[in-house]
């Protein structure tokens, strides 16, 4: 066993950054504890540890779970098919309230956002202090019916076999919502009156967008408080808690990388295909455009902007195992280009969770061209997905795919568009177009290292170490402190559409297994049903906490 020390840490202050850990340091957050813990902790005990409470729960989150809510691609709006989404989701709102029943009748004001997105109000008793936003998602992804019978369980059986819990959404994020209302409800048993107003915010398209229900959730918050209003938002999303390097890691996501989904299509004359048009046809151009993209990936990108720096910065001060060079260079990387080379070349070569953490992404996801095999093809397009560093721009990652448009372009006397605006003049043999809209550029940074990090940082180990395993023989600490660092994951959340609310954005979710595991999105969705339940022992905790703050 090795010794794990504070660190302490001078704050700084940018006005980009907000406060930061600084470059060389990572501090061990002080536990936190609800006041009255150690007189009576019966709470969470009963749901850790209650063989009754679980299999409660357990019956709850599956009910959920055998309500199908798949949201598509192409479904229309709310206005243009209201019973297409009624019949996704009112079955899961009488779902909710039936299980439910006094948070929903006699607790919560219930509003309904654009038909089927849930706002959920707790009304504290002193309207002064800031509200603090809780968010989760009513809808799944789809399950593809060439996959069922790969699935060890009917996807929307909510089976439970005693250790987890299967089905699509068990895991993304009906969990979640579930956990959420099932702390509530055991904070309303206790006796728990809030002085500090809850606000659950429930959208119903977040798999593709939530454009209809976190967006206009949001709009509603923002009209009814104003902007930087709220004491925080937490929502799904960062690593619950890994081992790395023989470090235990907490990774709350405090940015989120941004999303541009490119649409490039060449157009170029038809005729037969017994007489080309030249050495390519429009396949053949759009084919050399994705090469040369694919050969020309974001370099990586190692520095403070990122959370991930900091993680790596964690790691490098308490790791026991990790190399000795690797360390130092990351400890320097802020200062000295040679160990930044160094730590981007490691984190790079990691893996490619790590690689695409620092830099952006670039994957071709659909491509469409063609009709006869004697007709020379007039239009091909392919969409090509980029998650953006946190260093970059959309504007960034917009010029990089225009170069390559550009290049093959100029070999081939070919004429260039941007999203309609000739940049280079179209020809007889036709042009590229760069087409894109509704970009994200990467989020706003939560401040780290104030108050509210603290205390979220404290009762994320006072859960993890002091009420998961009762039995200390079985926890797999062994005396050494959870990490907690600030993070980001590789995609993005409904917290877009909350930044104009506050500067505290939190994407974090407890539990014990990495997202991989649970085969979120994929065939054999499940959670381990332990890290359901650290769900509902963390708000019950956590929400103690936050109703006493005064920072």
């Amino acid at each position: 066993m090795h010794k794990i020390f504070a660190v302490s840490i001078k704050l700084e202050f940018d006005e980009k950054l907000g406060q930061i850990f600084t470059s060389n340091q990572c501090p061990v957050a002080e536990i936190v504890r609800p006041e009255g813990y150690y007189q009576d902790n019966s709470t969470v005990a009963k749901i850790i540890g209650d063989e009754s409470f679980r299999n409660q729960s357990a019956a709850k989150l599956s009910g959920a779970v055998q309500v199908n809510t798949e949201v598509f691609d192409s479904d229309p709006s709310v206005e243009e098919d209201p019973e297409y989404w009624a019949a996704k989701f009112a079955p899961f709102h009488d779902y909710l309230k039936a299980t439910f029943p006094r948070l929903f009748n006699e607790v919560l004001k219930v509003e309904k956002v654009n038909q089927w997105g849930l706002l959920l109000t707790w009304e504290g008793s002193d309207s002064s202090l800031e509200p603090i936003v809780l968010m989760a998602h009513q809808d799944v992804v789809p399950t593809q019916k060439a996959t069922l019978d790969d699935w060890t369980y009917p996807p929307y059986s909510g089976h439970y076999d005693g250790e987890r819990l299967w089905g699509r959404g068990s895991a993304d994020c009906k969990n979640l919502l579930i956990g959420l209302l099932e702390s509530s409800e055991l904070l309303v048993d206790s006796g728990f009156k809030p002085q500090r107003t809850i606000i659950f915010a429930f959208g119903f398209d977040e798999e593709v967008g939530g454009e209809r229900g976190a967006r206009t959730i949001s709009k509603r918050i923002l009209e009814r408080y104003g902007p930087n209003s709220i004491y925080a938002v937490v929502d799904e999303g960062g690593q619950s808690l890994v081992e790395q390097n023989d470090v235990y890691l907490a990774l709350p996501g405090t940015s989120e990388k941004g999303a541009l989904d490119v649409h490039v299509s060449v157009k170029t004359p038809g005729g037969h295909s017994s007489v080309p048009q030249g050495d390519h046809t429009s396949i053949g151009l759009l084919a050399l455009y994705i090469h040369d993209l694919e050969r020309s990936q974001f370099k990586g990108v190692f520095t403070p902007l990122n959370p991930t720096f900091h993680e790596y910065q964690c790691i490098a001060v308490h790791s026991p195992s990790l190399p000795a060079d690797v360390k130092q260079a990351i400890l320097d990387a802020e200062y000295n280009s040679k160990a930044n080379k160094k730590a981007i070349d490691y984190l790079t070569n990691e893996s490619l969770l790590s690689r695409f953490l620092i830099s952006t992404s670039t994957a071709v996801d659909i491509i469409n061209g063609g009709t006869k095999s004697n007709a020379l093809p007039e239009y091909v397009e392919a969409v090509v997905n980029h998650r953006i560093a946190i260093e970059s721009s959309v504007n960034e990652t917009v010029e990089h795919d225009l170069r390559i448009a550009f290049k093959i372009a100029r070999e081939n006397d070919l004429g260039v568009k941007l999203n309609s605006k000739e940049l280079k003049p179209v020809t007889e043999k036709g042009f590229f177009a760069i087409d894109y809209s509704d970009p994200l550029e990467p989020a706003p940074q939560t401040p780290v290292g104030d108050a509210k990090w603290k205390l979220l940082a404290g009762i994320i180990r006072h859960v993890y170490e002091e009420v998961s395993f009762p039995d200390n023989a079985k926890s797999p600490f062994k005396g050494i402190p959870v990490i907690v660092a600030p993070g980001i994951a590789t995609g993005n959340t409904d917290t877009r559409y909350f930044w104009d609310l506050t500067k505290h954005i939190y994407r974090y979710r407890p539990g014990l297994n990495p997202t991989v595991e649970t085969h979120a999105h994929g065939v054999d969705e499940r959670i381990l049903f332990d890290s359901h339940l650290q769900i509902i022992a963390f708000y019950y905790q956590f929400l103690q906490v936050v109703d006493n703050d005064r920072s």
